[in-house]
């Protein structure tokens, strides 16, 4: 429609100029000394438009002749960018599909040319990666570096995954930490960060991480809790290991009274307590916990513990008996409590009544250990036999 309505301009001013020459033609009489020119108005306006237009196409000719050049050499830039491209799609492609060589070789091939060298790089350093080869890996996270300015970040992350990967637990801590100096504040970093501190039982650099993880929302409050809890129990483990009793000390002040009622932690602890002689604190603590839920772990630490008052003990233990009257651990350390009293019957018909509802090898061994000190030797040598032929039978199984 356009061009149309282009011609038909033309065509009307080409009848105007026409009509007009014939109606008054004009003349233009141009002299410069001996040298004269006279034509009409309308031939001479023609003209010098004609000169007009011949002269602008003439420089425009000059001009894109003196760029033809810069714009041979950017065409030329532009075709090998989009072949980087096209290589880059190609190697990411060949790469999910697990042809690492092949993925690493159309990856770097044009990595120069492109305009996103970094994701050529780090594709690359991935494949190297598949192929176990570390040294050209690091090597194409340096050029990604390199090539790309403030690209910092995503590099060392990337870096720290492959390390990760590899089994570099260490070489992947110094590049988290290096991140985390230069991006306190970046979730992913932080996370990375807490999951090998967990691999590598850096038990008090989790609590020190936990802080930032929170006001990050790099994990949810229950995941947050979750994971204090972890590294308490981590440190106390760590700590008893040691039997160092200031640790275990020390780590129980800072825990929340909320995670002190948690039955891991309140169980590893009673455990340091009673390592140390702490038997007044680690029954008030069992106690304590046993009357508001129960817990055959701590039961049976119960039954483990020597202290004052045994015949009150067991005067306590035998009231749970009411909502308990089934449960096989409560039965041995109701006979465990029954044979520090020298209650030798009691003993034994507890534990008698634990072994009908679980064969616990060591349950056999304290009732053989009653029975002995009933006199009755023959028969304690049968449980004897009895419990270590059932302990036996449980290592074997694990060990199977």
């Amino acid at each position: 429609m356009k061009p149309l309505i282009v011609i038909a301009l033309a065509l009307v001013l080409g009848a105007g100029v026409i009509w007009i020459a014939e109606f008054e033609p004009g003349f233009v009489l141009l002299k410069y000394g001996a040298w004269s020119l006279e034509t009409s108005l309308i031939l001479f306006v023609l003209g010098f438009i004609l000169l007009l237009v011949s002269g602008y196409f003439a420089l425009r000719s000059m001009s894109l002749l003196r760029q033809a050049p810069k714009r041979l050499v950017l065409w030329s830039e532009t075709q090998r960018q989009r072949r980087a491209g096209k290589e880059l799609t190609r190697g990411l492609i060949t790469l999910e599909e697990g042809r690492w060589a092949e993925a690493e070789r159309l990856l770097v091939r044009h990595a120069s040319n492109s305009e996103t060298p970094l994701l050529h790089y780090l594709a690359a350093a991935r494949s190297a990666q598949k192929q176990e080869a570390s040294d050209r890996r690091d090597n194409y996270l340096r050029l990604a570096h390199e090539t790309t300015e403030g690209a910092d970040i995503a590099v060392g992350v990337v870096q720290a995954e492959l390390q990760l990967a590899a089994g570099q637990k260490e070489r992947a801590l110094a590049t988290l930490q290096h991140l985390r100096e230069i991006a306190p504040k970046h979730p992913y970093v932080l996370q990375l960060l807490q999951q090998l501190y967990l691999d590598l039982n850096e038990w008090q650099s989790v609590q020190g991480i936990l802080p930032d993880l929170r006001k990050r929302h790099a994990l949810d409050s229950t995941a947050v809790l979750a994971l204090t809890q972890d590294a308490t129990f981590g440190q106390l483990e760590s700590a008893l290991a040691k039997q160092d009793w200031q640790a275990i000390s020390d780590i129980w002040q800072q825990t929340s009274s909320k995670a002190k009622q948690t039955e891991e932690l309140l169980n590893l602890y009673i455990q340091g307590m009673i390592q140390q002689g702490e038997m007044v604190q680690a029954i008030e603590l069992i106690e304590q916990f046993i009357n508001k839920k129960w817990s055959d772990s701590l039961v049976y630490q119960y039954g483990l513990v020597s202290g004052p008052d045994e015949l009150k003990r067991l005067a306590k233990a035998e009231k749970w008996l009411k909502d308990q009257a089934d449960n096989p651990t409560l039965l041995l350390t109701l006979g465990r409590l029954s044979q520090a009293n020298q209650l030798w019957a009691k003993a034994e018909a507890y534990l008698r009544s634990s072994l009908e509802f679980s064969e616990r090898g060591e349950t056999y061994l304290v009732l053989a250990e009653v029975l002995e000190s009933e006199g009755e030797a023959e028969l304690a040598t049968t449980f004897y036999k009895q419990g270590l032929t059932s302990m036996l039978s449980k290592v074997t199984t694990k060990l199977n």
